[in-house]
């Protein structure tokens, strides 16, 4: 039985699951307090001691790599490194948008794109036509959003409230929250299709490059 332990710190809606062969049996959903660390080691540690399993009992660890804020995809990553330290446990890196694109399996092949903030007033984004390219499409801010897409759009992703007020004429996906059955679907798809060798690589993807300053010279 694949025991399979997802983490989803993208954002400030936080979740994490517990599933056995792709059957949930316990997850949970927060909103952090900007302190995805504590908060998501608390948490992980309760789910597993609710559902008596240990942390050997894993095969595989999901964790989101971004894009999504700067701290809180790092520290889910480092977490899931963490456990799986001293055990046999796989982990994979789902890029957030591939979880996004779970929400609109239903639909037909139209240009679906997917959103995700980027702070300021902005937001990434990316087309499910570009779901095999790693990094964003591309970043714009609110009010260049009509300037930039057509109406023939189909729009999912978070925080996605303020857009879809102001543009009444194009389609959003009204489920904004990742909820975990998303990222437990993706995950046991890729390990029964056997994709597991491109999901390996743990480096996360941001929405833009970290602003880091230089130190100034002395003189």
């Amino acid at each position: 039985m694949t025991k399979l332990l997802t983490i989803d710190t993208s954002s400030k809606n936080a979740s994490i699951s517990f599933s056995e062969n792709g059957n949930m049996i316990n997850n949970e959903i927060w909103t952090s307090e900007n302190n995805h660390s504590i908060e998501l080691s608390n948490n992980v540690l309760n789910l597993l001691s609710q559902n008596n399993i240990e942390i050997n009992d894993l095969d595989y660890i999901s964790v989101s790599l971004g894009p999504g804020g700067f701290t809180a995809i790092r520290v889910g990553i480092s977490f899931a490194i963490g456990l799986s330290k001293f055990s046999n446990i796989k982990i994979l890196g789902i890029p957030t948008f591939e979880i996004e694109f779970e929400k609109t399996n239903s639909l037909d092949d139209r240009n679906i794109i997917a959103l995700i903030p980027a702070g300021f007033n902005a937001y990434c984004w990316k087309s499910r036509k570009n779901i095999h390219l790693r990094n964003v499409d591309g970043i714009f801010n609110s009010e260049d959003f009509g300037d930039l897409f057509e109406k023939n759009n189909f729009f999912c992703g978070e925080n996605l409230e303020e857009l879809s007020k102001k543009y009444k004429d194009y389609s959003f996906n009204n489920n904004q929250i990742r909820q975990p059955e998303l990222m437990v679907n993706l995950t046991n798809r890729i390990i029964n299709e056997k994709k597991q060798e491109k999901y390996y690589d743990l480096i996360p993807i941001y929405s833009r490059l970290p602003n880091i300053t230089k130190k100034k010279e002395l003189k």
